[in-house]
């Protein structure tokens, strides 16, 4: 099985560019949140609906023991890159709205706090930086190859290649990167529960 895969620096080498579409999408993302609350004296009232999850995620946070929060954190992660990767084949249209939506979340984080008078740069440094940087690595890597699928099993396969040749390739690459996702989801979700809630007053 192991002779099967991919080393992860060529998966990486080979999908630069899809790594960079993955960020700006999610770039996209908060840049449309925050234009749309900078327009407005209040944040719209739909922006308060994109709350509730990061409010579900305080309670766990704040009502259950470390170790059990960060494996429900880590799960909730785990599933969702997943999630990217599986249905990346269905034109790439899970990895697209993921990665846009994820970054209109934090978009609308970053106006809810410059909104309330508080310091956008210290949330983003103490509430997200810590794990953020091991998340999102997971997040744009999975989004990057589930938009890669997305593209070449449905609009263009790969030079050389039929649709299923492609599908089989790109598949390839995912397996190879699921245990380097695997590692970085737990250190986030670690670092998020041990250190992340620490910075920003949670326990």
């Amino acid at each position: 099985m192991f002779s099967l895969l991919i080393p992860v620096k060529d998966v990486l080498r080979r999908n630069r560019s899809w790594l960079i579409l993955a960020a700006v999408i999610f770039a996209a993302g908060a840049f449309y949140a925050g234009l749309g609350a900078t327009f407005q004296a209040e944040l719209p009232a739909d922006m308060e609906n994109q709350f509730v999850e990061l409010e579900q995620l305080f309670e766990i946070i704040l009502n259950n023991p470390p170790l059990i929060t960060a494996s429900l954190v880590f799960t909730k992660n785990f599933a969702a890159m997943i999630q990217m990767l599986f249905l990346g084949a269905l034109a790439g249209i899970s990895p697209l709205a993921t990665l846009f939506l994820n970054g209109y979340l934090l978009g609308i984080v970053a106006a809810a706090v410059k909104a309330g008078g508080g310091s956008v740069a210290g949330a983003l440094i103490l509430g997200i930086l810590p794990h953020g940087i091991f998340e999102l690595s997971a997040f744009f890597l999975c989004g990057a190859l589930g938009l890669k699928m997305g593209y070449h099993c449905i609009a263009a396969p790969l030079p050389g290649k039929t649709r299923l040749q492609s599908f089989k390739y790109i598949w390839k690459e995912v397996v190879s990167v699921i245990p380097l996702v695997t590692i970085l989801l737990l250190g986030a979700a670690l670092i998020e529960i041990f250190v992340t809630s620490r910075l920003v007053g949670l326990n």
